[in-house]
């Protein structure tokens, strides 16, 4: 069971094999057929199907599969659990409802989504682009809705499927990545040098003093 789990290559692969698998045309035999109000004179109806079993290629769901996903649970919460002893995790004083902090930072796998509200928000003169609507609600729409798309956008040839970063795809693994880059950008950039009133500041800089009013 582990040599063949070994030697699997998943769904996709044994996809890829059924699409790309030659087939030898079947010749519909002359006989007759039985219709719903009799007898009818011709061919028979041929039918073709496509296999996935490929004792090759697949591995079972039970227990092959559930093994591993339970090791990889398992050692993430153990992984989790000893960082949790030797990193000291970063709360700060208890919230005072009357104090507004600043600067008012979102959960960090939010700030991404801050910084682009605060890069889209232009003023020139007396006109200000609102950042809160075009950052925080067209953009992030727009690209929702392309990687709802792109699966039907994608015009990959059979050969590409379960083949990593295949020649046809190096498009869109350069699209998926550029956004990942973005995004991971400005997770940084909200987290290490955003300061009073979102403001940049280098790591080294120190921050004003900003009056505490209560």
């Amino acid at each position: 069971m582990e040599g063949r789990g070994a030697r699997g290559a998943g769904l996709a692969r044994v996809d890829r094999e059924a699409l790309l698998k030659e087939t030898a045309p079947e010749t519909p035999s002359p006989t007759k057929t039985y219709t719903l109000l009799g007898v009818a004179r011709g061919t028979a109806p041929t039918i073709r199907a496509a296999s996935l079993e490929a004792p090759g290629l697949t591995v079972n769901a039970i227990p092959d599969l559930i093994r591993r996903a339970a090791v990889a649970v398992l050692g993430t919460f153990a992984v989790i659990s000893i960082a949790s002893t030797f990193i000291r995790s970063p709360l700060e004083e208890p919230a005072n409802a009357l104090v507004t902090p600043n600067p008012a930072k979102a959960p960090w796998y939010f700030l991404w989504l801050q910084e682009i509200v605060t890069d889209t928000t232009v003023r020139i003169g007396s006109f200000t682009i609102n950042g809160a609507f075009l950052g925080g609600v067209i953009l992030p729409g727009a690209l929702l809705l392309l990687l709802t798309a792109w699966p039907w956008l994608d015009k990959s040839p059979a050969e590409a499927a379960g083949v990593w970063f295949h020649k046809s795809r190096r498009r869109q693994n350069l699209v998926f990545l550029l956004i990942c880059l973005v995004i991971v950008l400005f997770t940084v950039v909200g987290t290490f040098l955003r300061g009073p009133y979102w403001q940049l500041y280098w790591p080294w800089e120190t921050w004003p003093e900003i009056p505490t009013r209560i």
